[in-house]
């Protein structure tokens, strides 16, 4: 069990396991936390895999992180899924909660090995899926999307905000 944050020491789950939720975020959802991001236990920088499916972890405390497994698992049969590790690069995995749909919705940046990006959005009932993609190929303004970050505002609209890329 941690007590406090140990800044550059690996930071294990509390099966003793290292954390995979890299380029995401932490929502709360009454009480609870949710850690949500890249899952890279596979990626070893030889087999071309970046991202292999989008992990979540729970906490009450931000100390103690529980693995709740893949919530949105990589498409190994589709080779065109936006979804399959071999075909394009999953990052920045971003969820929020629409109070109108009571739906959670997951957007994913995909980076296309023709160095095309766009945004995937996927729509879920849990906050631990399982999620269906509802949308591929976005591309606001018919741009490249780069980083960027969803958020709900007090009038309870969401907005995605994000950079073109390289600018």
């Amino acid at each position: 069990m941690y007590c406090a944050f140990y800044p550059g020491k690996e930071w294990l789950d509390t099966k003793g396991e290292p954390i995979q939720a890299h380029g995401g975020m932490v929502l709360n959802q009454k009480g609870v936390y949710y850690w949500i991001g890249e899952n890279k236990e596979l990626t070893d920088g030889i087999n071309g895999i970046w991202t292999y499916g989008v992990r979540c972890y729970r906490s009450k405390d931000l100390y103690n992180w529980e693995d709740c497994g893949l919530i949105i698992k990589p498409d190994l049969e589709d080779i065109a899924s936006p979804l399959n590790p071999y075909m394009v690069y999953l990052d920045r995995p971003h969820i929020i909660y629409n109070e109108m749909t009571n739906k959670y919705i997951c957007w994913l940046k995909i980076m296309h090995k023709n160095g095309i990006q766009s945004l995937t959005v996927l729509t879920a009932d849990d906050i631990l899926g399982p999620y269906k993609i509802v949308k591929t190929g976005l591309r606001p303004s018919n741009m490249s999307t780069g980083d960027f970050d969803l958020v709900v505002d007090k009038d309870k609209k969401a907005y995605c905000y994000f950079e073109k890329v390289h600018s």
